[in-house]
């Protein structure tokens, strides 16, 4: 659909009055296209189809009067089109306005990224792989703290002008000391090169923390599903060695 005057590919469950969908904005990474969430997130594309949700994978930026989140791919401006995917949503569907979430690599994780903070009113968490935010530094209402989980590689070879462990750190650290829940994953290797088991985890992740909530579900430990790579990442975190 052309919204705004932006594409974007939109994957739409059946409304189901007994059951409430989840909301994934996905951004891609530079030099891709909307389909790259049907290969990085295909079993969760069903789950969201299959309980009514929807989920929107942009495929152009309009690129006007706002400001870039990264590489000049994805703007601040791309998140006035979210806003009126999720209101139609929720005027549309019957879906769960608690459990509204972003993703995306690259470009894309940076774009998630930033969105925690841009879209703090509405958005329950984002899951960047290779992402972070480099750009805003304030939230649109300070009184929420999306939870975030980030996804990166080792510092020399997760790297594309910028070092995206030390991206994704900022961000976890930033939400954790504004009293939000964050968590990031190592998983070692290149550029948006999370696997499967770890973007089931981030999932979960989300799935786990909606909109407002107040305890920590991992006060106790991380779920012995998720990768042990995975680490909670609190105000008093020391920055991961280079």
């Amino acid at each position: 659909m052309n919204i705004l005057g932006e594409d974007v590919e939109l994957f739409v469950g059946d409304k189901q009055p007994d059951k409430k969908g989840p909301i994934l904005l996905y951004w891609h990474g530079t030099g891709s296209t909307a389909d790259e969430i049907k290969i990085t997130m295909a079993t969760q594309l069903e789950e969201i189809q299959a309980t009514g949700g929807i989920a929107a994978s942009w495929t152009t930026s309009t690129m006007m009067n706002t400001t870039n989140t990264g590489n000049n791919v994805w703007y601040t401006g791309d998140y006035d089109v979210a806003d009126v995917i999720v209101a139609c949503a929720i005027q549309q569907l019957n879906v769960d306005s608690r459990r509204i979430y972003a993703a995306g690599c690259s470009a894309g994780g940076l774009q998630s990224g930033s969105m925690a903070f841009a879209r703090s009113s509405y958005l329950a968490g984002a899951m960047p792989n290779s992402g972070g935010d480099i750009l805003i530094t304030t939230f649109d209402d300070p009184t929420h703290m999306p939870s975030v989980i980030t996804a990166h590689g080792s510092y020399a070879q997760d790297f594309v002008f910028l070092h995206f462990q030390d991206t994704s750190f900022a961000e976890d650290q930033t939400i954790a000391k504004m009293g939000g829940f964050a968590i990031d994953c190592n998983h070692g290797g290149g550029h948006c090169g999370a696997p499967q088991d770890l973007i089931a985890a981030q999932w979960q992740f989300l799935k786990d923390h909606p909109f407002g909530i107040q305890e920590d579900p991992y006060a106790n430990g991380l779920p012995s599903t998720f990768p042990s790579y995975c680490m909670k990442i609190t105000a008093t975190t020391p920055p991961p060695a280079q």
